[in-house]
C-alpha cells in the first residue's frame, strides 16, 4: 500500500509539473516565434520573394531540377514544409522532382523562425544558417544525381505524374489557408493571414504538442524510463559521439522537430546542463534532419519518394554528426 500511495503521488507531481513547464516553455518559445513569423509573412509579400525566385532559377539545373523548382525552394526559406507543398500547386512536378525538392528544403527551411528558436538554446544562427545551406547544397546534388539513377529523372525532369500538379490538386486544396479568399498583397490580407497563421499553425499547433510532451518527459525522468533504456541506444550515442543526457532530446527533435526539440533542452539543461560539445552535436544532427514522421508522411502524400525522404535524410544526419564528432575543433 505505501508503494501505491508513493507512487500515485510520484505520477500526480510529474504531471503537475510537466504541465507547469509545458505552458512556461510554450509562452517563452512564443515570445520568439510570433515576431519572426508575422516578419516572415510580411517578407513573403514584398518583391523580394520575386527576386530571389527570378535569380535561383538558373541555378537548378545543379540540382538536376527544372527552373519553376525555384519557387517552393524559396518559398522554403521563410516558410515551412506545408507551405513548400502548397507553393508546389501550379507546377506538374514529377516524382523525382517533387524528391530533390523535398531533400533540399528539408535541410533549409523555415530559416528565421528555428534560427530564432536555436538561439534560445546556444545554436549560433549565423553559424547554424551557413551549415544548413552548405548542407542543402551538398544534399541537393546528390539527391539529384541518385533520384536521375533510381527514380528515372534526368537533367531538368520536370513535368510528370506527381500528385502536386494545378490548382484543383487535393493536396494543394487541403492546405489552403482560413483566410485564402482575401487578397493577400493588400495589408487587411497580410494581417488575416498573419492572425490565421499565429493561431492555428503557432500557438494552438504550439500547446498541443508542448504541454503533453513536457508531461511526459516529467513522467520519463520521474520514473527513470531514459536510464532504462538507454543501454539500448548506447551505440548510437557512441557513434554520434554524444552523451547519454543528450539522448533524449535528440530523440525528441528527431521525431517531432527543432521547436520542439529545443523545449525539450531547455529543461534538461534545468537539470542536467548539457557540454558545449553534445549541444553542437545535436544542432548538427537535428538541423540535418528533424520531424522526421510528419515531414516523410507530408512529402510522400505530396509525391515524393519515402525511402529518399526517410531514410536517406536520417543516414545523411548521421554521417555529417559522426564526422563532426570526430574533429574537436568543430564539436568542441
Amino acid at each position: 500500500m505505501p508503494t501505491k500511495i508513493s507512487n500515485r503521488s510520484k505520477a500526480a507531481l510529474a504531471f503537475k509539473d510537466g504541465f507547469v513547464k509545458g505552458v512556461r516553455t510554450g509562452a517563452f518559445l512564443l515570445r520568439v516565434m510570433i515576431p519572426i513569423y508575422a516578419a516572415v509573412v510580411i517578407l513573403r509579400h514584398t518583391p523580394a520573394i520575386e527576386f530571389l525566385q527570378e535569380n535561383l532559377a538558373s541555378v537548378m539545373g545543379v540540382f538536376s531540377l527544372p527552373g519553376d523548382a525555384a519557387v517552393p525552394i524559396v518559398t522554403g526559406i521563410f516558410s515551412d514544409e506545408y507551405g513548400v507543398v502548397a507553393a508546389m500547386r501550379g507546377f506538374s512536378f514529377s516524382p523525382a522532382a517533387i524528391t530533390v525538392i523535398a531533400m533540399i528544403v528539408l535541410c533549409f527551411h523555415t530559416i528565421p523562425l528555428e534560427a530564432a528558436v536555436g538561439q534560445t538554446i546556444g545554436f549560433h544562427p549565423a553559424k547554424y544558417s551557413l551549415y544548413r545551406f552548405s548542407l542543402a547544397i551538398a544534399t541537393g546534388i546528390f539527391a539529384g544525381w541518385l533520384a536521375a539513377l533510381a527514380l528515372g529523372g534526368g537533367a531538368g525532369y520536370g513535368a510528370g505524374d506527381g500528385i502536386i500538379g494545378g490548382a484543383d490538386a487535393p493536396v494543394a486544396a487541403m492546405l489552403s489557408t482560413p483566410f485564402g479568399s482575401f487578397a493577400l498583397d493588400s495589408w487587411q490580407g497580410i494581417f488575416f493571414e498573419i492572425l490565421s497563421g499565429v493561431i492555428f499553425n503557432v500557438a494552438l499547433s504550439l500547446a498541443r504538442v508542448i504541454i503533453p510532451l513536457m508531461i511526459l518527459i516529467e513522467f520519463m525522468l520521474a520514473y527513470k524510463v531514459v536510464d532504462r533504456i538507454a543501454p539500448a541506444f548506447r551505440w548510437l550515442c557512441r557513434v554520434l559521439g554524444i552523451s547519454n543526457d543528450a539522448l533524449l532530446p535528440l530523440l525528441v527533435g528527431l521525431l517531432m522537430g527543432v521547436t520542439y526539440g529545443a523545449g525539450t533542452l531547455i529543461e534538461i539543461n534545468k537539470r542536467t546542463p548539457l557540454s558545449n560539445r553534445d549541444l553542437t552535436l545535436i544542432g548538427v544532427f537535428l538541423y540535418a534532419c528533424h520531424g522526421i514522421i510528419e515531414t516523410t508522411v507530408l512529402f510522400a502524400v505530396a509525391g515524393a519518394n519515402v525511402l529518399f525522404v526517410c531514410f536517406l535524410r536520417l543516414g545523411i544526419a548521421v554521417l555529417v554528426t559522426a564526422i563532426a564528432a570526430r574533429l574537436p575543433r568543430f564539436a568542441a
